[in-house]
């Protein structure tokens, strides 16, 4: 590898865990403000504003995490295993899907990637306890690649992988819909 797509490597294999980290924080403290005001039946301006400007949001998040995965495969070399296809469909998808409904401002589309993001998240779960080190409980790799879906690419404080930073991605498109769907009016 050329010194500069190491550099580049090393600078995403630093700074994207710090960024998923600080993400997921925050995702846990909007789904805790999310109950709260749901359950309490109050209205939250946070929320509400959230849902204003979700169809961008979803849009540039799915189209970063696709670009990210690019650059990964396909410029630093970096193989994708199987399971990790299979999270890039529900992650691709979502652009085409958000580049449609951004253009013409069609709020239906949270329905849909509702539905892609628990499926992408649920491969994604089952990808992350693969890669800590839990036992199959699907033969791996499920797709015939030369990566093991088992070895994580690289690990960062402990937990933090590629499936995680999957996980991050689609629970964050799950709470942008249920912000559009419970709080936007």
């Amino acid at each position: 590898m050329s010194p500069e797509k190491q550099l580049i490597l090393d600078f995403l294999n630093n700074y994207l865990p710090i960024l998923t980290l600080i993400t997921f924080v925050i995702l846990i403290f909007v789904y805790l403000h999310h109950f709260h005001f749901r359950f309490s039946k109050k209205e939250s301006k946070f929320l509400n504003k959230l849902g204003d400007f979700a169809l961008p949001l979803g849009f540039f998040s799915t189209l970063f995490a696709m670009t990210i995965s690019l650059i990964y495969s396909d410029y630093l070399n970096q193989l994708a295993c199987g399971l990790c296809w299979f999270q890039r469909i529900f992650i691709y998808s979502q652009v085409v899907l958000f580049a449609v409904a951004y253009i013409k401002n069609d709020l239906k589309i949270f329905s849909y990637s509702f539905y892609l993001s628990v499926i992408g998240g649920i491969i994604a779960l089952y990808h992350e306890y693969l890669q800590l080190g839990y036992s199959e409980l699907v033969p791996c790799p499920a797709v015939s690649t030369v990566v093991d879906c088992v070895k994580p690419t690289f690990i960062s404080y402990g937990f933090i992988t590629f499936p995680f930073m999957s996980i991050t991605l689609f629970s964050f498109l799950i709470l942008l819909a249920i912000a559009v769907k419970y709080h936007k009016k």
